[in-house]
């Protein structure tokens, strides 16, 4: 199969191109930044073509590994030369903005998918890593077709309204939460306080460090673009103010109140019982 990466000189892209050669296919890369894309074609032993028109045209798979903001723009750009029975997969982190443009084009009887990789380009390999499928005109089709292109990850089918919500938790409050972390640290010498660092702040560093050697725009897309985002943070701004307001009080029993109130919470996940010995096997990797 010929698959073409549409921004194949990013992260992503580049990880997928590795993952399409090392399973058979030709694959073809396309991206505005001509000079990375060629050095990304380069090291992987793929080729690039000099837009995004001319790669779709050759392709059997064009898979868009563009920024949120981007990819609709893409979708629409390459839409008039999509032919009938070609795939087009999309794998941006909010769905609310392609979806509308996917289901037009699986009206013209082209095969679409809105996958999402819980993973990023550190993950070695496929086998374990999971995958959301967010169901866009045939769900059974659609999950027939990203297990015969992934069949060593785990698919995970979800609505894209539910996705979004999600990704508000789990991306967007994750990631507000470290920036903040962060920049409060960031005013202080750092060195000196990891040298007196313990266990959760080393982990919380590293994490944070992590997040903020990121590109600054996709994480804006994350927080800005997606509509679930302000009330979740709300909620978190409220529970910090709370929580600040006992502190201030030295009121004990309420502080205890809120931990416990909020373990009990968290103790239905069942991996909770594990969570502490999991964090030192963290550590220990770092």
């Amino acid at each position: 199969m010929r698959v073409a990466i549409i921004g194949g000189a990013g992260r992503m892209g580049a990880w997928f191109g590795k993952y399409f050669l090392k399973n058979g296919h030709e694959v073809i890369i396309s991206d505005v930044r001509m000079d990375k894309a060629e050095a990304v074609a380069s090291s992987l032993g793929a080729r690039t073509v000099e837009n995004n028109i001319r790669a779709v045209k050759v392709a059997d798979l064009s898979l868009i590994s563009t920024p949120i903001d981007v990819t609709p723009k893409v979708l629409l750009e390459i839409s008039p030369e999509l032919r009938e029975s070609m795939i087009v997969a999309e794998i941006s982190s909010l769905k609310s903005k392609v979806l509308p443009i996917l289901r037009n084009l699986a009206k013209r009887g082209i095969k679409v998918l809105s996958l999402h990789p819980l993973f990023g380009s550190g993950a070695q390999e496929m086998v374990g890593e999971r995958i959301a499928l967010i169901p866009v005109r045939d769900p059974p089709l659609e999950e027939s077709l990203v297990k015969d292109l992934f069949p060593e990850a785990e698919i995970i089918t979800v609505d894209g309204n539910v996705h979004d919500d999600i990704m508000a938790v789990t991306l967007a409050l994750t990631h507000f939460i470290n920036i903040v972390f962060a920049s409060v640290v960031g005013e202080r010498d750092v060195q000196t306080i990891k040298q007196l660092g313990g266990t959760t702040f080393t982990l919380q560093l590293a994490i944070s460090e992590g997040v903020m050697a990121e590109d600054p725009m996709l994480y804006a897309s994350i927080q800005i673009d997606n509509e679930n985002t302000i009330k979740y943070l709300e909620r978190f701004m409220s529970k910090a103010v709370k929580l600040k307001r006992i502190i201030e009080s030295k009121n004990f029993d309420e502080f205890i109140k809120f931990y416990q109130s909020t373990r009990e919470s968290l103790s239905k996940d069942e991996g909770f019982v594990a969570a502490y010995e999991r964090m030192y096997r963290a550590l220990r990797a770092l």
